[in-house]
């Protein structure tokens, strides 16, 4: 029998002066168009997670993360997998850009809120958890 897989991802909870930096989704072939998430990608194969973050904030974002700290973990049963998702702080040189414009419409600072109009419900989610609780470094969601 084959082992079960599960999808792993990493996230940026980038909140400055009481906004938090979010993508508008801009890609109909890919999950949440039209929706707000945060920067976030996949792992890739040979990969540890702060590796991926690095590699996806650069892809982005086009910052160098100098320091990261995974705040959070959620196990999230997804429309279509199982995915371990990695919520990251970070420290990074560099100025902010929109670096994947086929995917990301725009990057936009919103106001942080418990209930962020058109965030992606797991990732509203963990930032709850987060402004909650610092101490809530493992949630589950959509079990």
């Amino acid at each position: 029998m084959e082992r079960f897989k599960i999808c792993c991802a990493v996230h940026l909870i980038m909140i400055k002066d009481g906004k938090i930096l979010l993508q508008r989704r801009n890609n109909p072939e890919k999950h949440g168009y039209g929706m707000l998430g945060m920067p976030a990608g996949h792992l890739e194969a040979n990969e540890n997670v702060y590796d991926a973050f690095k590699r996806e904030m650069k892809e982005e974002l086009d910052i160098n993360v100098t320091s990261s700290e995974i705040i959070q973990v959620m196990n999230l049963n997804g429309d279509t997998d199982v995915y371990d998702a990695y919520f990251f702080v970070c420290e990074y040189d560099g100025e902010i850009k929109n670096m994947e414009a086929d995917n990301a419409k725009t990057l936009e600072w919103i106001e942080v809120s418990n209930n962020i109009d058109k965030l992606m419900p797991y990732e509203q989610y963990a930032l709850n958890m987060y402004l909650e609780d610092k101490n809530n470094k493992f949630t589950t969601f959509g079990w």
